[in-house]
């Protein structure tokens, strides 16, 4: 049978003691009552009172440790960081003038300097204490911390991925780096090389892991992947992002129904997302269950501006025969894109598009054939000379077969081309510049 001791001992190790730091100081002092000589739990004490701020009485604590023979180094540290908790700099860095071994003298200021925010005297430290011990994982860390805090990705990067050579362990960490960088290549590359190693296996049970890595292969367009540990995220963690970005990839992959069901699921949890209304009117729309987009698209239109919304209600207008109604819906979205762009600061060439194409284009790859050329073909009757459209009607003939017909659109699609050439040069010539100038 255990001691008294020995129980007080392990309820202090226990976890409620990580978030109680009122029942760890009790229980101490408990321990220390029964032992008082017991030097580890007079310092677990000094440092239990600087966990809840009280300062003073955790240096006067450390004070009594250093005169009772305990880690002096150790000490010094955590007074000189109450010091800096207290804005008393002089006081803090005279403390660390009392450290006695050489790695800690350098660890202590790299510490405290890190604290007090001047991160250039403390990487100086950080420096000199590596050269003595290029393993210290704690300097690593706090090397790597500090080039973030001064915007210095680089270096960040490299320290992490030194501490990372010395504990493979956290090699998540270095994954999670690269996806704040958006270097999610190279964060892939990374994960598929050290995956093999079994590096990972316990990140695999981490939502947050497995969701890093699915959006890295979503934004690298590899949705058979992503879905992968998308779907193993939301399983350990569901949230609304997280389905959405799984209809997302089954989109991509033309799995309408598929996407349909885990939109249904985000919208239970937030049934005003406006992506994902607007992705459901579309998803809706694929599946031939108008009624339902519609009344999606009425639900997203009442409560956002969405120019994409109208696109596909004019997609809608024409699977139905009411050309005018789906003109002015897509006049009406493509006006609403526009002014979404310019709201947003964005490039009329880089951000807004004919939504209405991408629709015909899903459902050319999706199968629905006559309902893409639908598209296609009301709008050539109304803009005969719309030049892109003809080559998106060729890949959409080229797609299914037809190949007669495709030569035929690309062919039209490259006479309008030349001709759109021949006209800018004309107006080139007649403003006195050509086309090297336009160039430059």
């Amino acid at each position: 049978m255990s001691s008294k001791l020995d129980q007080l001992i392990a309820s202090y190790h226990s976890p409620d003691c990580d978030f109680n730091v009122d029942k760890s100081i009790e229980l101490c002092k408990e321990i220390l009552k029964i032992n008082p000589n017991l030097i580890e739990f007079q310092e677990n004490l000094a440092c239990e009172y600087y966990r809840k701020r009280e300062y003073e009485k955790s240096i006067e604590l450390f004070n009594e440790c250093i005169e009772k023979g305990g880690n002096n180094d150790d000490s010094y540290l955590m007074i000189a960081l109450s010091y800096v908790k207290l804005n008393q700099k002089d006081k803090a860095l005279n403390t660390l003038k009392k450290t006695k071994d050489k790695e800690n003298y350098f660890f202590n200021h790299l510490r405290v300097y890190e604290a007090l925010e001047e991160y250039e005297r403390a990487i100086e430290y950080g420096d000199r204490l590596l050269e003595l011990d290029s393993e210290n994982t704690f300097a690593l860390i706090l090397m790597s911390n500090m080039y973030d805090e001064m915007d210095d990705s680089e270096r960040s990067m490299f320290y992490l991925n030194e501490l990372a050579n010395i504990r493979p362990q956290v090699k998540s960490r270095v994954l999670d780096k690269l996806y704040s960088l958006e270097r999610y290549d190279e964060l892939i590359e990374t994960f598929e090389e050290l995956k093999e190693k079994g590096i990972f296996e316990r990140d695999f049970e981490s939502p947050h892991f497995n969701f890093i890595i699915g959006l890295s292969y979503y934004e690298l367009d590899r949705p058979y992947d992503s879905l992968k540990y998308l779907i193993n995220s939301d399983r350990l963690y569901s949230t609304v992002d997280k389905k959405m970005l799984i209809a997302k990839n089954y989109m991509e992959m033309l799995k309408f129904d598929l996407a349909h069901r885990y939109l249904k699921e985000a919208l239970e949890m937030d049934e005003l997302d406006e992506t994902c209304l607007f992705l459901m009117t579309e998803t809706s729309y694929y599946l031939g269950n108008y009624i339902e987009a519609i009344e999606y698209a009425n639900k997203l239109l009442k409560n956002y501006q969405y120019g994409k919304a109208f696109h596909v209600l004019g997609a809608i207008y024409f699977d139905m025969g009411d050309k005018d109604n789906a003109f002015e819906s897509i006049k009406v979205g493509s006006h609403e894109m526009l002014h979404e762009c310019d709201y947003n600061g964005e490039s009329y060439e880089d951000s807004y598009e004919e939504y209405i194409l991408e629709i015909a284009e899903r459902l050319s790859k999706a199968g629905y054939e006559k309902r893409a050329e639908n598209i296609y073909n009301n709008i050539l009757s109304e803009y005969p000379d719309f030049t892109y459209i003809y080559l998106e009607r060729a890949k959409h003939y080229k797609r299914i077969g037809k190949k007669e017909l495709s030569n035929k659109d690309f062919e039209k699609y490259n006479k309008l081309m030349m001709e759109e050439r021949r006209k800018w040069k004309e107006f080139l010539k007649e403003i006195g510049a050509d086309d090297e100038d336009e160039e430059k």
